[in-house]
């Protein structure tokens, strides 16, 4: 067993998640990368690892149940315990409701969802021996919604109950249970969201100058957040929900 914490990051090879297993990384903590994405996560692992810290990649696809289960075997052989649960992984699809298929709406909610359900379900038993926690990564369209985002709106909205509700259940055991809603992050999904856009750098700074603090965050803005809540400085949070976007939702659009 490692004598640093472990911390289990599910969607961990880019963007947000990426962001949070470096700063974890950071604090000489060891970084467990679950990504389905094999070349993002092993390339991580290997920059931890050259800057000396202990970092292991898994494939995993969130949305199957047996992959969740040898994740948590893999990382209890590797490093004998887990400290730190961050659900990240998430995808989302724009579309109005009606050109929602079934398929799009189970591989959104599987995901965004019943993954975090199901990694928070065969982490908990180690997550209980360490008294340690889980961050779940939700977003403001949990509150407030763009359009043609239904599917993951609702999912988005989910993990706060699943916030509430989990915190309240696992509070006696000391795990603390919190999430954290990320508002415009720079990562590759805004990216591919900006496809349609004649001049995509400028789109980027025109969501900028549309935030009370003038610029889109960046994956290290929300790291730093899952980072405090999975710290003792955190130690009598629990079932909160800490919105880091740049005072995005404080403004009324009329």
């Amino acid at each position: 067993m490692v004598d640093c914490r472990v911390a289990l990051v599910t969607g961990g090879g880019y963007g947000i998640g990426r962001g949070i297993g470096q700063e974890f990384a950071n604090h000489h903590e060891a970084v467990v990368i679950a990504d389905l994405n094999d070349e993002r996560g092993s390339l991580l692992e290997s920059s931890i690892r050259a800057s000396g810290g202990q970092a292991l990649f898994v494939h995993t696809d969130v949305r199957v149940e047996a992959q969740i289960q040898a994740m948590i075997e893999r990382t209890i052989g590797a490093f004998g315990r887990i400290d730190v649960l961050c659900n990240n992984a998430g995808i989302e699809c724009y579309r109005r409701p009606e050109e929602y298929t079934l398929d799009d709406w189970n591989d959104i909610s599987e995901t965004n969802l019943r993954g975090a359900f199901l990694c928070t379900k065969y982490a908990h038993p180690f997550l209980k021996e360490r008294r340690g926690c889980i961050i779940h990564i939700s977003s403001v369209q949990a509150f407030a919604n763009e359009s043609r985002i239904s599917a993951y709106t609702a999912t988005k909205a989910g993990l706060l109950g699943l916030t509430r509700s989990m915190a309240l259940d696992f509070a006696a055991e000391g795990i603390r249970v919190n999430a954290v809603c990320p508002g415009a992050i720079q990562t590759g999904m805004m990216e591919a969201s900006l496809d349609s856009e004649a001049d995509p750098e400028e789109a980027v700074k025109r969501i900028g100058r549309s935030i009370p603090l003038g610029r889109i965050g960046q994956p290290a803005d929300i790291a730093k957040a899952v980072y405090f809540l999975a710290s003792p400085d955190a130690s009598y949070v629990t079932g909160a929900t800490l919105v880091v976007d740049g005072g995005l939702l404080t403004r009324l659009s009329i």
